[in-house]
């Protein structure tokens, strides 16, 4: 959990999801690599403060007092549609990361999961997050390969091709790999 001593904020929240410190936002956040066939699911998401699209996994938030996988799972059938995992590992990846979304100013700790699931077209319309389906541009299964030769899209994280290469080459490491920005 990302704890974050905050004396002037407005929100302290110790048990650690969201803490708002100067008008930025802490919180910790959950991610699946969705792996079906050596093919990873991501997310097109527009991102309305920049005008830029990316590609990148599903997840989101931690609520306050929920567990980390529970999270996970949580965010997976929200925004893919997949009811249940079954095969997760990890965390296999983490990275911190500032953004802005709708205006606010993000502080956000990710942890990246592995979680084998059989090809399934993704499906966000249960979602209850009107933000999110509003900004989600549509699903795609990628492979390797075709990260490496995509030219003018943004993956997140940015070195997906390359920490993607070597989980499927070498499997999960001991601890989490720091994948950067």
């Amino acid at each position: 959990m990302v704890h974050t001593h905050c004396p002037n904020s407005q929100f302290h929240n110790r048990a650690g999801t969201q803490n708002v410190c100067k008008n930025i936002i802490q919180r910790h956040a959950v991610r699946a690599l969705l792996l079906a066939q050596e093919q990873i699911l991501l997310i097109r998401t527009y991102i309305p403060d920049s005008g830029k699209t990316i590609w990148l996994t599903p997840g989101g938030g931690i609520e306050v007092d929920e567990d980390p996988r529970d999270a996970l799972q949580r965010e997976i059938a929200e925004e893919t549609g997949l009811a249940a995992i079954d095969n997760c590992s990890g965390p296999v990846w983490q990275r911190q990361q500032q953004f802005t979304l709708h205006g606010r100013l993000y502080h956000q700790h990710e942890d990246f999961y592995l979680v084998y699931c059989g090809k399934f077209a993704a499906d966000n319309s249960g979602n209850p997050a009107a933000a999110e389906k509003d900004i989600f541009r549509g699903f795609r299964w990628w492979g390797l390969d075709e990260i490496g030769r995509a030219d003018g899209e943004i993956f997140v994280p940015r070195a997906m091709h390359r920490h993607l290469g070597q989980l499927l080459q070498h499997g999960p490491s001991a601890r989490p790999v720091d994948v950067g920005i």
